[in-house]
Formats: structure tokens, sequence, C-alpha cells
């Protein structure tokens, strides 16, 4: 049976590709392979094996058992020929009442920290400490903003206030060894965050005593770490940071509190020390952990936005076009666009393809902002001989919908089949009268082409004869319309053609 006939016979929304050996590991989970009986039988006809990937394990159904493959028995018995069935979209509908849950948990936890706040018994002084260390974090945040990966007008003005003003410069300065393990940023978001939870943590506790002793040891120890930082900015980077100035300054206010507010008092009880070693110890685990999640996903975002310059390279682009040999494709009359244009766009196409609805719609826009700058031809691949009264329908009205009422009823047509994909409702919308003998012809000399050729999967997109590179994904053609309506090669290739 050929490949064309079993996707008739079986019915299934699925894309039919062709996939080299070397990438059986890219597939997905479950997938339908045609495989050779065994490795030491000769290859008769295809045979279809629903396959399941578990790892580096695979499994194949046959007369109702499941047996495990070898992955090198299955590159084996490898014909290179795979149906993905398409998995349909869920929309996971969320109602406003949760929604509106999600949004008031941070509410509530402000309200709930501002409530326990007012029922301790400690007095207004001790709890407006609490300020400095929370804008301590902001700021800290602010100057790691590119790692957090968050975008301010105001920060960037701010911290470029000046011409020997750089916040990035400094932030992100290694010129000092031991930069590249701890630097000034970590220590500011580590201390004042553990400033912030130890305090609360001790107010609720009763013993502030323990927290503003140990931080009048604290803070005078960083004293150091304050002449080191402006040290390093005047004098190595040669760069202030506007950031840092302000976190120093936060620093230089939480001293002067002390000398003022909390002068008299020195004593430290053991169990409070637990509680804030515990809470240093935590932040300092948690912000590690997320810095270093957060490096990651900065490097797969510059990874991405490389790649995105390297694949919507025109030039590399147009290279790996033309690579392969040029095909002449059969006649179709479906030409959408301009016919007189030298850009055109074939796609090999079938309406009972999963994935070519989104092709179709990719088609639809790049012809929106440039009808009259290229021509998409449409080959419909289909064994009009095999198929039911009913689908043999179908597939004569579409063309005679074309004949008829012309390309923008056609797309329409077709647009709508992708949308509902329900044969009896397409056909009361949309049957006319006509020529069967003449459309089955067309469609005969496409199906003996496509088998000629071995395009036996759809979609297949041909730009000017050369076949869509496999190496980039559909979508990306957009990127390239506008370079290949302007590039002189495809005019006088079309011209001498």
């Amino acid at each position: 049976m050929a490949i064309a006939d079993a996707l008739s016979f079986f019915n299934i929304k699925n894309g039919v590709i062709r996939v080299d050996v070397s990438e059986i590991e890219l597939l997905p989970e479950y997938f339908i392979a045609v495989l050779k009986e065994h490795k030491d039988k000769p290859y008769n006809a295809p045979e279809l094996y629903f396959v399941k990937k578990d790892g580096a394990s695979y499994f194949y159904n046959k007369d109702k058992e499941v047996i495990e493959i070898t992955k090198d028995e299955l590159e084996s018995r490898w014909n290179g020929i795979v149906f993905l069935v398409e998995k349909e979209e869920t929309t996971i509908l969320v109602t406003q009442k949760k929604s509106n849950i999600l949004l008031s948990l941070p509410l509530l936890g402000v309200l709930f920290f501002l409530s326990t706040l007012f029922v301790l018994e400690e007095n207004f002084i001790t709890k407006l400490f609490l300020i400095f260390p929370l804008f301590g974090i902001l700021f800290s945040v602010a100057a790691l903003k590119n790692l957090f990966g968050a975008k301010s007008e105001l920060i960037n003005k701010f911290c470029n206030i000046s011409s020997n003003a750089s916040c990035a410069t400094v932030v992100n300065s290694y010129k000092w060894e031991i930069f590249k393990f701890l630097n000034f940023s970590d220590l500011s978001v580590i201390f004042f965050t553990f400033q912030f939870l130890g305090l609360f943590a001790l107010l609720l506790f009763g013993d502030t005593i323990t927290f503003f002793s140990v931080q009048k040891i604290l803070l005078l120890l960083s004293l150091p770490v304050v002449l080191l930082s402006l040290y390093y900015q005047k004098y190595v980077e040669k760069k202030w940071c506007p950031i840092c100035l302000v976190i120093i300054g936060i620093t230089i206010l939480e001293l002067i509190y002390l000398a003022v507010f909390q002068v008299n008092d020195f004593a430290i009880s053991y169990k409070s020390l637990i509680v804030l070693g515990l809470v240093f110890s935590t932040v300092a685990l948690t912000w590690f952990t997320l810095k270093k999640i957060l490096l990651k996903q900065k490097e797969l975002k510059e990874f991405q936005l490389s790649s995105n310059r390297f694949i919507r390279n025109y030039e590399i682009f147009k290279k790996v076009l033309v690579s392969d040999r040029k095909m002449e494709l059969p006649y179709s009359p479906i030409i959408i666009g301009n016919e007189d244009s030298n850009t055109e766009i074939t796609i090999i196409t079938s309406p009972f393809c999963g994935y070519c609805g989104k092709v179709h719609e990719i088609l639809e826009e790049i012809l929106e902002s440039n009808a009259n700058n290229l021509k998409i031809k449409v080959i419909i691949s289909v064994n009009i001989d095999v198929l039911d009264e009913e689908k043999k329908l179908f597939y004569r009205s579409l063309i005679g919908i074309y004949f008829e009422k012309g390309p923008v009823s056609f797309f329409e047509a077709l647009h709508y089949w992708f949308e509902i994909k329900d044969l009896k409702d397409w056909i009361k919308r949309y049957e006319l009268p006509f020529d069967s003998q003449k459309i089955d012809l067309i469609y005969r000399q496409q199906n003996e082409w496509c088998k000629n050729n071995g395009i036996n999967f759809t979609p297949a997109l041909f730009i000017n004869g050369y076949q869509y590179p496999k190496t980039y994904d559909r979508e990306n053609l957009r990127f390239f319309v506008n370079d290949l309506v302007e590039d002189d090669f495809f005019v006088e290739e079309f011209i001498n053609y």
C-alpha cells in the first residue's frame, strides 16, 4: 500500500515527514514509523508501528504485545518515514474568581505583614528600622536589573546621570579575581535581605536587643567594604555607580540610627543568635541558587538572540536554499497574488494534514503585505482515485471554487476548512458545479509528480523551484520574503528560465 493511500485510508490528521536515522532522538515521545520487518529480511511493503520512546528505551506494539527494541535495532530497521499525529492544543480556562484570588495573594501578604507589625508591642522607632533594609533590597535589585531581566528608563537615566557614572560598568566588573565568586552586589542583596527578615523574626521572638547588637558589629565590619567599594569605583573602574552610592548611604544611615536610638543596649541571646544564623544561611543559599538560575536564563536569552540573528541572516538562508537542486514543479492552476512576479512560493499541501493549516496561515500573512510582489502556487497532494465519493466531492469542489470564483474565494474556503474540518458542513456551504474530468486530471498529474520526486509528506514548500530547507522553521519564511523579492539572483534566473 502506498503511503498516500495509507493516509487516506486511516484518515489521520498528521504530518508525514522523512527523518534521518541520526535524528531519531529528536522525535517526540510517541510516533508512528515505517519499519523494516527485520534487518536480515528484504523490505517488501511498509509496515506501520506505533513507537513509544521512554528515555533511552523504545517500545512498539505488534500482535497486541508491547515489544522493547534497542536503539541499534531500531536504526537497522529504520525506513525514514514517520507519521506525527498533531496534538490538539488544550485551552485552560481560568475563572475570574480564581484569577482574582491569585492577584490578591501578594496584597494579602503585605496586609498580613503590616498587621503583624501593628500588633507587636515593640515601639515605633524599632519597627522604623525596617525601612532601611527594604530600600536597600530595592536598590540592590535595581543594580542587578540586567540579571533580573528588568528594564527601566528611569533607572537607566539615574545610573548614567553623568559622563563618569555607569552602574553596569561597576556591577559587571571582574577586574579583581574575587569578584568572580563574590562581589558587592551579592553582599548587598544578602545583607539587606538578612536584616529585613532577621529583624522581623526577632520582633516575633521579642528580642530586638540581640538583633541590634549583632547589627552594630556587622555595620562596623562593613565600613572597610564601603571604603573598598569607593576605592574600586574611583581608582580601578574610574566610574561611579549611583545606585552603589545610594546603598552606601543607606549603610551610613543605619549606623547613624544605631548611634542615636540603640546606643545603650548591647546583649546577645544564643537562641536568637541561632535564629539569625538560620536566617542568614537561608538567605545566602537562596540567593546563590537564584542567581545561578538567573545567570543560566540570561545565557539562554543571549544565545537565543544570537541564534535568531544567525537564523534570520538572508545570505546564509539563500546559500542553504540553493544548495539543493532546482526542481521542475508540476502544473497547478491555483495561483494567488501577482502572476507576473519573479518570486514564486509553492506549497504542496493536503487538507487532511494536521500541520498544513499553520503553514497556510503563514502564507496568508505574507500575502497580505506582499500580494503585488510575489505569487503563491498551491499544489494539492492526493490520490483522487482511491477516495470515497464524499471526499472526491470535497476535493473537486475545492479547485472548482478557484475556477468559478477566483483566488480570494479559494483561500477563504480553504481557510474555513482548516477551522472546522467537517466534510458535511464544508460541502453544504461551498459545493458548486465543476468539471470532474478536468479537475481529476490535475490531481492525477500532481500526485504522479509527487510520487516520482519522492514528495511523500505535506506540507512541502518551494521557493522558485528550490525546496525550503528542513533546517529552517517554516515560520521564519516571513523574515526572508522582502529579501527574496529584491534579490536580483532570482530575477535573472526567472528571466533566463
